[in-house]
């Protein structure tokens, strides 16, 4: 990622628009590196049913015993002032951001040059893999990460960066940084090593008829 100068925030939400996010998590990759990560469960917009505090690990005392995401987007919009957005599948993470705030207010559009009112353009890591990588079964996260041999260094960086009990799938921080450490992942593959954030955008506009040509 030697050509990419500005911070990349690879985003996860948990949650729905129903119930708005009960979790959040960013993790900043800066210099081809994870520098650090930002997470929080919210307090929802209504009680959780009962099979999504099965499937998110969180239940509705603990939810509830935190401020709601509300709170905390200003801090997204310092993020998306320095930096761009990633996510696996961004259109979900998007909707839930602009959900909660329609716009960062006016912003850079690092990606393609000039300002922008939106939290896009998205590095969407699911949609690279499906047109760069077609030979890849599945773009689900968890298969991405497994077709990239990633295993590993997933589990001793979520030792480091998660939080007790959220280190797995479908929990925010482990979920972001796995889209951190596949789009690191993607960008150390032979004969990407060049990429910039212009073409990682472009490859994750799904009608950009965008070519897989680096140039």
């Amino acid at each position: 990622m030697k050509n990419i100068d500005v911070p990349i925030f690879a985003i996860d939400f948990e949650g729905s628009r129903k119930i708005g996010v009960v979790e959040y998590a960013a993790v900043e990759i800066t210099g081809g590196q994870i520098a650090r990560m930002n997470t929080s469960i919210c307090a929802p917009k209504t009680k959780i049913p009962e099979r999504d505090v099965e499937f998110f690990g969180i239940d509705n005392a603990e939810a509830f015993a935190h401020k709601p995401f509300s709170a905390s987007v200003h801090e997204f919009c310092a993020m998306r002032r320095s930096g761009t957005f990633a996510a696996h599948n961004a259109a979900v993470e998007d909707s839930l951001l602009r959900d909660a705030l329609p716009s960062p207010a006016i912003v850079p559009n690092f990606a393609f040059g000039g300002m922008c009112a939106a939290w896009s353009p998205w590095i969407d890591t699911c949609a690279i893999v499906k047109r760069i990588f077609p030979s890849i079964k599945s773009a689900k996260l968890s298969d991405a990460i497994e077709a990239f041999s990633l295993n590993g260094e997933l589990d001793a960086l979520a030792d480091r960066f998660c939080p007790p009990r959220r280190s797995k799938w479908h929990c925010a921080p482990y979920d972001a940084l796995a889209c951190a450490l596949l789009l690191m992942g993607i960008c150390r593959t032979d004969g990407f090593e060049n990429v910039t954030l212009h073409w990682l955008a472009k490859q994750s506009s799904p009608s950009s008829g965008a070519s897989a040509n680096l140039f």
